[in-house]
Order: structure tokens, then sequence, then C-alpha cells
């Protein structure tokens, strides 16, 4: 073989490797180059709840949501009355505010309270209470009606976990 055939040949396989060097250290400055965001999320998590309801009253965890709203409270010297279209009992609600809500039933048992039966829904997030908001049965009794309590508690939850607890009596 002659010189220039070898010569061909060693400049040939250089150029692969050349070609095999330039594509890699592209690969590198293109993975380099792309831009790599990182986003952190923060999660809450409900640990416990008890709900204590008295007297025949059946009590339901409809959980928190954001005020979309503002409401004025209902006033615990006229409490709102079960009646045949649901009842809205609440504390002070600020649009953007962070509000629980609990529903409570008369229910059809033998233990429906007496007429006129007036009833304190109080809300306690760790150490803070909230409420009261205040019900009454209507007279005579009746059962199968329903009122809606909420609870403005603020912008933000306590740090997690936390509990809370709802007292009927």
């Amino acid at each position: 073989m002659s010189k220039a055939g070898r010569l061909s040949r060693v400049v040939g396989k250089g150029s692969t490797w050349i070609f095999a060097t330039k594509l890699l250290l592209s690969l590198v400055a293109i993975v380099l180059a792309a831009s790599i965001s990182v986003t952190s999320s923060t999660y809450q998590a409900e640990i416990g709840s008890a709900v204590n309801v008295a007297n025949g009253l059946l009590a339901m965890d409809k959980g928190f949501s954001l005020a979309s709203v503002a409401s004025n409270s209902t006033s615990c010297s006229s409490p709102v009355t079960f009646g045949p279209s649901l009842g809205l009992a609440n504390t002070n609600i600020t649009a953007g505010h962070l509000v629980y809500d609990v529903k409570v039933n008369s229910t059809t048992s033998t233990s429906i309270p007496p007429a006129g039966t007036r009833f304190n829904v109080t809300l306690v997030i760790g150490s803070t209470l909230y409420g009261p908001v205040c019900i009454q049965t209507p007279n005579p009794s009746v059962s199968g009606q329903t009122i809606d309590c909420k609870f403005d508690v603020g912008t933000a939850l306590p740090a997690s976990p936390y509990t809370f607890k709802i007292t009927i009596q």
C-alpha cells in the first residue's frame, strides 16, 4: 500500500473520532444550556377531628373552603331555626378567608330535641375557639331539617399536624 493510501486511511479514522467528539461536546453543551426549574410545594394534613352532638341532632363535616364573598355573622340573640329550607348560621366571614363548614340535621330518631331548644355550635382548631353560632329547634320540633354552620378561621390553618373539634350543646 502506498504512503498516500495509508495516510488517507488514518485521516479517515481520525475524522470519525473528530465527528464523535464534536457530537458528544454538542450534547453536553445542550444539556448544560437547558434551564432547570425547581418549585416547592407545601402540603398540610388533617390529623383528626371530633364531632360532639347532643340531643338527637346529626352533624356532617363539610370541610374547609375558601370564602368567595363576605357575610355578616348571625346573632345568638335570634338563633337560626331549623326549617323546610336550608338555614345558615355563621361567624363574620371575610372574602378570601378559609371557612370551615359543618351541616347540622335534625333526625328522625326518638330523641328529637324539644321545641324551642337552643344549641351553641363551636369550633376549636388547635387551641383557638371559633363561634359560637346559635341554632334552635322549631315549634313544633320536626326531623330532617338542616342548618349549615360556617366559621371564618382566617387566612391560614395552623402548622400541620393539627386537630379540630366541633361541639353542639
